[in-house]
């Protein structure tokens, strides 16, 4: 153990310039530079995912970044390599992204210690909403504690909760068909794939998106795209704002290219619908996709 966190603990020193007792090594860290200027979150987090996805979350209240790998093994993640699933940073109501074929960077797992996770980082050219460009140099995170994904409860549960005990003789509230009724068909290679297992999760606080998921017992497609998504056509890519994922024996392929069609959007009753299709790193063709969710 003491092999694996030393050459982490003189990266820490450098960045700091010296070692002192100010700096304390045992409590959970992350920071980098950003165009020369340091980006230090109080608010840090390591989020694994049902998928064996790991979300790293910094957050200072006017900027938050976050990035994922496609697992939480030790080793180096590729943002060439679509190892890394997105990697998003916001300041001032500013996104920046990263964008297939422009940007660049890698994410460097190198510990996995009493469920806390350690390892550095770097990404260049993430482009932002602004039409400008943004890097990260020396970026390193240090024994974060790694968190089970929780969907956050909508505040509407407890009402429901109330108006239920309040109503008990009356009859049975109307539930919205959409949340109950989820389908996502798809062709993979020609071939029809039926899933029986859907989630449908909003995530982020600003600029949030939705991250859908369907899945049978071998197969699994994965959609994120914003959650004020408008009706229309959208291209598809294996990460930024709009990206996909088809996995057989969870062994993923993120999406080279595709489109996503919004055909309706009801942010009332929070019921979603429409068609995609696109052709992952691997080779894989997924066409005819349609999907009906509520979130």
């Amino acid at each position: 153990m003491i092999k694996k966190i030393t050459p982490l603990l003189a990266v820490i020193c450098l960045i700091f310039n010296s070692c002192t007792n100010d700096v304390e090594f045992n409590t959970p860290g992350l920071q980098a530079t950003i165009d020369g200027k340091l980006f230090r979150p109080d608010i840090r987090k390591a989020i694994i995912h049902d998928d064996g996805t790991l979300v790293i979350v910094g957050n200072t209240g006017t900027e938050s970044i976050n990035f994922t790998t496609s697992s939480t093994n030790i080793g180096t993640y590729r943002l060439e390599q679509q190892a890394i699933n997105k990697v998003s940073f916001e300041e001032d109501d500013v996104k920046f992204i990263s964008e297939d074929g422009v940007s660049n960077g890698q994410i460097v797992i190198t510990e996995i210690y009493n469920n806390r996770v350690s390892g550095n980082f770097y990404f260049e050219d993430l482009k932002g909403s602004n039409g400008k460009s943004m890097s990260f140099k020396n970026g390193w995170f240090y024994r974060l504690p790694i968190e089970n994904f929780v969907p956050e409860p909508e505040e509407e549960e407890e009402e429901e909760e109330i108006i239920i005990n309040i109503e008990e003789e009356e009859e049975d509230p109307e539930i919205n068909p959409c949340l109950l009724n989820a389908s996502l068909t798809a062709m993979i290679n020609g071939n029809e794939m039926i899933t029986d297992d859907h989630d449908a999760i909003p995530f982020g606080v600003n600029n949030p998106s939705i991250f859908i998921k369907a899945s049978n017992e071998d197969e699994e497609i994965e959609i994120v795209f914003p959650i004020n998504v408008a009706v229309g056509t959208h291209s598809l890519t294996g990460s930024g704002n709009y990206s996909a994922t088809y996995s057989l024996y969870n062994d993923k392929s993120s999406a080279i290219r595709g489109t996503l069609t919004i055909t309706s959007h009801d942010t009332d009753s929070k019921c979603i619908s429409g068609s995609f299709e696109f052709t992952t790193a691997t080779g894989i063709i997924v066409s005819e996709g349609l999907f009906d969710y509520g979130y």
